[in-house]
């Protein structure tokens, strides 16, 4: 929903990037991949830049490195404790690695650990109440960002643009679930 902009209004944005070279002639489904897949690139790129990251967290006022965000995010999604093997498989790294995070979050007063009610050498990791509100406060500054980004789209475009990404996304998901199987 978009929401009262009290800022002045921004340039327009720049044109969605053309298909790459080498692509000429191409037209219809080619092309439109073709862009897709230019215009990805520039996505990955800009979303993974630790300069994006460190700005969103300036504006949330979080002292919190990538790791730690994506693993109190996953935690907070999930909205139940969690093993470190069942984190570690959410996002795609080793046991150890988690749990050398899962150390800092919680010297930092972010994540509890419980003991596994279902095997006593096992432990389940949750969100301190300090963990969540980070985390929504991290949330609401991707937030702030993402609106500035779409400032100035059209309400059935920002539909369109939710629906047409959730569609792709979840085909991505399950590409992804099918290269982990094999």
């Amino acid at each position: 929903m978009p929401q009262a902009n009290t800022l002045p209004p921004r340039p327009a944005a720049p044109a969605v990037p053309a298909a790459p070279v080498g692509t000429a002639g191409s037209s219809g489904a080619d092309g439109a991949v073709d862009q897709i897949q230019a215009s990805l690139q520039i996505v990955a790129r800009s979303i993974s830049q630790v300069r994006v990251h460190e700005r969103v967290l300036q504006s949330a006022r979080v002292r919190l490195d990538r790791a730690g965000a994506a693993a109190l995010y996953k935690l907070y999604a999930h909205g139940d404790a969690l093993r470190v093997t069942a984190l570690a498989e959410m996002l795609d790294v080793d046991a150890p690695t988690v749990t050398r995070k899962i150390q800092q979050l919680e010297r930092d007063g972010l994540v509890v650990r419980h003991a596994d009610p279902d095997d006593g050498r096992a432990s389940r990791i949750s969100l301190t109440p300090a963990g969540r509100r980070t985390l929504e406060r991290v949330l609401k500054a991707r937030r702030a960002w993402l609106d500035r980004l779409l400032e100035g789209w059209d309400d059935e475009d920002l539909a369109r643009f939710g629906s047409l990404l959730g569609r792709f996304s979840a085909s991505l998901e399950r590409d992804m679930e099918d290269a982990r199987g094999s």
